[in-house]
């Protein structure tokens, strides 16, 4: 697919779609996404662009290139960070630094580096008593005030929240998109896809087409973005909350 009006492959209406969360079987232990697969697929949907972000490790430079050769695709760098306060994207960095698992710590590298932070999925089984055992402090967060949970310390650190995550349920994306409109910061979205069918479940829509990490990162930033979905059934659409979710 190709935009008449820019010349520029795989943008779809007036977005430009990026995965910006996944995981593959070359750097994280949990994934059945094998790099190849992932060429294959994202030609095959027809994604502008997908990250792959492994858990506390990065891709090279140059095994990131050869990956996207030739594939119309363009592939780019992240790193899912576990951090004390929840997992982290982190987009700007070079390789896992010690000490950033404190996300204080983070913060003061990716500010070296001028990269961007962006709190993944915050509240993936915080919002159901039931599950509560697998939070650190063992306490669901009240889904009726997000005002609370906009308090949060992990807010203060990141540019972004992922308010569209392809493995979480429709009441914690709801709950994070509330949250992210209160405190105004840039609203992100990712398919967080460890196999082939469902990168680009979820994606992040840009105003304009990127060619790099460093364009990612600027518009970001500027929240030139949004979180979307609708890709694979040719039927795109930013994430809204709906006329009741207040």
């Amino acid at each position: 697919m190709t935009d008449s009006r820019s010349g520029h492959p795989h943008r779809a209406g007036p977005y430009f779609t990026v995965d910006l969360h996944l995981h593959t079987n070359r750097g994280s232990s949990d994934s059945n996404l094998a790099p190849k697969d992932l060429v294959d697929r994202a030609r095959a949907i027809g994604i502008g662009a997908v990250c792959i972000t492994e858990h506390d490790n990065m891709w090279d430079s140059r095994e990131i290139a050869a990956l996207a050769a030739g594939s119309g695709v363009i592939f780019m760098r992240g790193m899912e960070v576990t951090t004390d306060m929840g997992h982290v994207g982190a987009f700007g960095l070079e390789r896992y630094v010690g000490g950033i698992y404190k996300l204080a710590e983070l913060r003061r590298v990716v500010n070296l580096e001028g990269g961007i932070l962006i709190a993944n999925h915050p509240f993936r089984y915080k919002l159901d008593p039931r599950f509560s055992f697998i939070n650190p402090d063992s306490e669901p967060i009240d889904p009726t005030y997000p005002d609370r949970a906009a308090k949060l310390e992990i807010f203060e650190m990141v540019d972004a929240i992922e308010v569209l995550n392809g493995a979480c349920g429709e009441d914690e994306n709801l709950f994070a998109l509330k949250v992210a409109r209160r405190l105004g910061l840039a609203e992100v979205a990712g398919s967080d896809s460890h196999s082939a069918g469902s990168v680009g479940c979820v994606t992040t829509l840009l105003d304009g087409p990127i060619k790099d990490e460093r364009e990612l990162i600027a518009a970001i930033q500027s929240r030139r973005c949004r979180a979307g979905r609708g890709l694979l059934k040719s039927a795109l659409a930013p994430f809204e909350l709906s006329a009741n979710a207040g």
